[in-house]
Parts: structure tokens; C-alpha cells; sequence
């Protein structure tokens, strides 16, 4: 991990800062300017023009103050260890969708970390199986159900962690092919005589 890694929260907040302190500076040294422009008899459009010049830089910095701190924010969600989050599938829905939406958000994994886990899920069933809510037959039905739906989940991520090692496996397959059917010197020397 490199120093700029390990030390990007720290940077993006003095981004922040600084931007922060030239957006206001920009807009103080703005106003000073068109009031000093208004009291010393310049031309309205001299005035109008300056302060045009302001709220322009005024913008750019406050539009870079804006993404520092969202950057800075993410960085911070990145860093942050929520190590008992509660289970919820409406709120893994709703980050689910903002995660489609806005495709960065999935960098956080915010849905998965809210996800019903199998175990919970497993552990409802059996609650409601043991409160007389459903049959004997629905909680054998729901529970092939929930097993296969768990089954599905751990061939896909196993698939893919398996599908860099297929593909290295392929590259390394057709250079060995490749290799094979190139003719040795020797053939290529005996083919010259």
C-alpha cells in the first residue's frame, strides 16, 4: 500500500480546506472590488463585468470544494470498519437500486453488508415453522429453496474467482500450442538444404 493510499482521507480534507478558504477568499476580495468599483464612480458595466469574473472563480472553486468533499466522504465510507450492521433486506434493496443507479456506490458494497445472511434466513423459517405459522411441507419447500438460492450465490462468486484462472490457463494453453506447431532449427535447417 502506498504512502498516498494509506494517507488519501488527510489529503482530500486539505483539498477541502484549501478550496473552502479560496472560494470565500474569492467572494470577500469579489465584493471589496465591486463596491470599491460602485463608490469610486466606475461604469456599471466595469462593475458588472468584475463581478461576472468573481462568481465565475467563485463557482470553479466551490464546484471543486463540492467534489473533494464527496471524494473525501467515499473515502472515509471506504475506510469505515461497521462490523455489526443489522440485517435488513429493505434497506440491501434500497442500496441495491442506488447502486444501479449511481454505479459508484457499489465500490462500498453497502448492499452486501446489509444483506440477510443464509444462516438468518434459515434461522426465520425454522422460527416460523416452530410457531405454527406454516406446515411441516412449506418449510421443507421454502428451505430446498433457500439451499438451492445459497447454492446458486456460492457457484457464482466461486465462478468468479475461477474465471482470471481459466483465462490464464487458456493464454498459457495457446502459447503451448503455438510453441508445438512452430518446425524446431533443425527442421528448418534440414528444409534449407
Amino acid at each position: 500500500m502506498s504512502w498516498f493510499s494509506r494517507n488519501r482521507h488527510w489529503l482530500l480534507l486539505a483539498l477541502v480546506a484549501v478550496t473552502t478558504v479560496l472560494a470565500v477568499g474569492t467572494v470577500g476580495v469579489g465584493l471589496v472590488a465591486v463596491l470599491a468599483g460602485l463608490a469610486g464612480g466606475a461604469g456599471l458595466g466595469a462593475v458588472l463585468g468584475d463581478m461576472a469574473l468573481v462568481l465565475s472563480i467563485a463557482a470553479l472553486l466551490v464546484a471543486a470544494d463540492v467534489a473533494f468533499a464527496l471524494a473525501f466522504l467515499v473515502t472515509l465510507a471506504r475506510r469505515a470498519s461497521l462490523p455489526s450492521l443489522p440485517e435488513n433486506d429493505r434497506v440491501a434493496d434500497g442500496f441495491e437500486r442506488a447502486e444501479r443507479l449511481v454505479p459508484p456506490l457499489s465500490r462500498l458494497g453497502l448492499a452486501d453488508r446489509f444483506a440477510v445472511s443464509t444462516e438468518t434466513k434459515r434461522e426465520r423459517l425454522k422460527e416460523r415453522y416452530v410457531d405454527g405459522d406454516i406446515t411441516e411441507v412449506e418449510y421443507e419447500r421454502q428451505l430446498q429453496v433457500l439451499l438451492a438460492e445459497a447454492d446458486d450465490d456460492a457457484a457464482e462468486s466461486a465462478g468468479d474467482e475461477i474465471e482470471p484462472d481459466l483465462a490464464a490457463g487458456e493464454e498459457q494453453t495457446t502459447a503451448r500450442t503455438a510453441a508445438d506447431s512452430a518446425p524446431s532449427s533443425t527442421e528448418l535447417e534440414s528444409d534449407a538444404e
